[in-house]
């Protein structure tokens, strides 16, 4: 049975979609491209970037580089979000509730746990906690609301949130723990959110681990890549989908692996930057030798997206349906996981899907 998923990419699945949202489905959907962020500094990473104190000597450290403070309430943590918002955090950061997959993920690679999540999370697949996650408090309420209370339950010292989502939440959240909005549009930006949540919570050399070991799997398909099959990301709940394009987050990585020749769109697309409306008309005229499908479920006995489109006649004259070349692939991971573990998940799939040839049983 299908668990009904949290979806990032609602805004593009039209009006339909949109009068299920307004019955109550619980699913996010954006409400326009958020405010064009503020001018970030050379210095200062697009995830945003730790600013501890100006003395060396308060930021305190280890012989391995990794933060500490003898005393947290004079030397605490300053860090500015993707909105400008400065936040004060204490000098090591323990408890991380997770309105967003990236804090998740981030939180997996570096061997610590979130206090709290979101229904259908990816840590609740087996690639990130095993069977811990049961112990983790649930937010209820929907994504663009998720319930306060919970939160408050998980005594969080950070709640991490989503640009265009979850910025109007900062007023109710006074009073439980500071809130950060991050905006991820790269792997690079992924990257550098794992950094910053590694300096917070001391988990420095960590997080030095997980980028190689990352950064190290892309240059491994890179080299190895025949470099000579089509992709498409799809995604939908029904036959109003969308499609990523080079310019999302894992349009673009999996562009440097595999032809992907879906242009990105000439606007940002907000929190979802790269994800633009599509048509089946549009597809065949590429005609991709494998097409990847992320099916958002409204109900339970939703069927995948791949099953919807079979009563369309052009669906059938695609190449990659009629060599049967099409992947119904995890939506929490491809969809919404954003982080270095999830991207990680992704490559492994699509590359020993791809070229299994080359790269099956042999992921790094």
């Amino acid at each position: 049975m299908k668990r009904v998923r949290t979806n990032y990419k609602i805004k593009w699945l039209g009006a339909a979609l949109v009068l299920l949202l307004m019955a109550g489905c619980g699913k996010a959907a954006d409400g326009g491209d958020p405010p064009s962020p503020s001018p970030t500094p050379a210095n200062e990473s697009p995830a945003g970037e730790v600013d501890k104190s100006a003395d060396p000597s308060q930021a305190g450290g280890d012989s391995n580089g990794n933060s500490s403070a003898a005393n947290p309430e004079e030397s605490g943590i300053n860090a500015t979000d993707s909105t400008g918002a400065l936040l004060e955090l204490p000098a090591t950061v323990e408890r991380v509730a997770c309105l967003t997959e990236i804090c998740v993920d981030s939180l997996a690679e570096l061997g610590l746990a979130p206090v709290a999540v979101v229904p259908d999370s990816i840590a609740f697949q087996p690639e990130f906690f095993g069977d811990s996650p049961s112990s983790f408090v649930q937010i209820g309420g929907g994504f663009m609301e998720p319930s306060l209370e919970d939160i408050a339950q998980a005594n969080p010292d950070v709640v991490i949130g989503l640009k265009g989502t979850h910025d109007m939440l900062r007023d109710g959240l006074k009073s439980i723990a500071p809130l950060y909005i991050a905006e991820l549009k790269t792997y690079e930006d992924s990257v550098a959110f794992l950094e910053m949540m590694g300096e917070w919570t001391g988990k420095e050399d960590a997080a030095a681990a997980a980028k190689k070991a990352f950064l190290d799997k892309i240059d491994h398909y890179k080299e190895n890549s025949p470099n000579n099959r089509s992709a498409l990301i799809l995604y939908g709940a029904d036959v109003n989908f969308g499609i990523d394009t080079e310019g999302s987050l894992v349009g673009s990585l999996l562009a440097e692996l595999t032809p992907y020749p879906w242009p990105a769109p000439a606007e940002d697309g907000g929190h979802q930057a790269g994800g633009m409306a599509y048509s089946l008309e549009k597809v065949l005229e590429t005609d991709p030798d494998h097409i990847f499908i992320e099916t958002f479920s409204f109900s339970p006995d939703s069927p995948p997206l791949s099953e919807q489109f079979a009563a369309n006649p052009l669906w059938g004259k695609l190449k990659a349906v009629q060599d049967s070349q099409i992947t119904e692939v995890r939506t929490a991971i491809w969809a919404n996981g954003r982080g270095t573990r999830s991207l990680s998940i992704v490559m492994d799939e699509a590359m020993s899907t791809l070229y299994p040839d080359t790269f099956k049983g042999s992921e790094q």
